[in-house]
């Protein structure tokens, strides 16, 4: 599993993502919060859905240990990166340009659009949560592509 991170002032959007790029789980904590994530991931037990519960988002299948994080070098990065170091595991700070207007394009391939919304243009479409686990997602789909900072 590869963990994105997409680290901000007030919240953190997190995405566990298989090697082939599928979403297994994603979420949104307060920053705050997020040593709390780190720390459900690197326990040994394999009860992290449970855990996660309270920031979860998106559940699409089961994970597994995280084998590399994939960091946004956008606003609070040096602090994530922090904390990361507990995971042990590999860092990659990856440019997170961009990530947020992908995230909702994201969004609609998860979540089909309702009838009456896809007769609006595609830049009216906005989803009704925010997407920061999926900015997340990207900025891991952004390593397996091989596009870094």
């Amino acid at each position: 599993m590869i963990l994105g991170v997409d680290p901000g002032r007030g919240k953190t959007g997190w995405a566990l993502t298989d090697s082939a790029g599928g979403l297994a789980l994603s979420g949104i904590c307060p920053t705050p919060e997020f040593g709390r994530v780190v720390a459900v991931l690197s326990s040994p037990t394999r009860q992290w859905e449970e855990k996660l519960a309270a920031w979860t988002l998106e559940r699409r299948a089961s994970v597994t240990a995280v084998k590399c994080a994939a960091l946004g070098d956008g606003t609070g990065s040096p602090q994530i990166a922090l904390l990361l170091e507990r995971l042990s595991v590999k860092t990659v700070l990856v440019d997170e340009e961009g990530t947020t207007l992908t995230a909702r394009e994201l969004y609609w391939r998860l979540h089909c659009p309702e009838w009456w919304r896809r007769l609006l243009p595609r830049s009216l479409w906005v989803p009704p949560r925010p997407v920061d686990d999926l900015a997340a997602w990207e900025i891991a789909l952004r390593v397996l592509r091989g596009r870094k900072a």
